[in-house]
């Protein structure tokens, strides 16, 4: 019986301190680059499917040109390389927000959002290819 108990009182105490692991993967907060590209990705679905229709795109956040002044979670906005690669991206969102070829520019700025992962954080890239 006192085995019984024992191992029991070891279960729940096993149990309770998973429960409070997930508590604090709950309470992640994203970086200011990363919760910008979450919204990128939503924007990104939309305009995709907006082109996929024939129609054109009428408008890009604003935010989105603001990319490269975003703090990232390990640094990496303040690097040479990340800095030179995403005026791609913002040059990209111009030709869409032109109306001039959007197609082009859609591909073209999912083609700098790629090109980016290969180098920094390869984990999106699944998603990327969606896009």
């Amino acid at each position: 019986m006192k085995y019984f108990v024992a191992i029991t009182i070891s279960i729940l105490a096993l149990a309770c301190g998973q429960a409070g692991s997930n508590e604090q993967a709950d309470m992640y907060e994203a970086s200011e680059l990363s919760a910008m590209m979450r919204e990128m990705v939503v924007w990104s679905k939309e305009a995709k499917a907006t082109l996929a229709a024939g129609d054109t795109i009428e408008s890009v956040p604003q935010n989105f040109y603001d990319l490269a002044k975003q703090t990232a979670t390990r640094g990496e906005h303040e690097e040479a390389a990340f800095q030179g690669m995403a005026p791609l991206y913002a040059q990209a969102l111009r030709g869409i927000e032109r109306q001039d070829s959007q197609q082009y520019y859609y591909d073209a700025s999912i083609e700098a959002c790629r090109t980016c992962h290969a180098v920094y954080c390869s984990g999106p890239l699944d998603v990327i290819k969606q896009l």
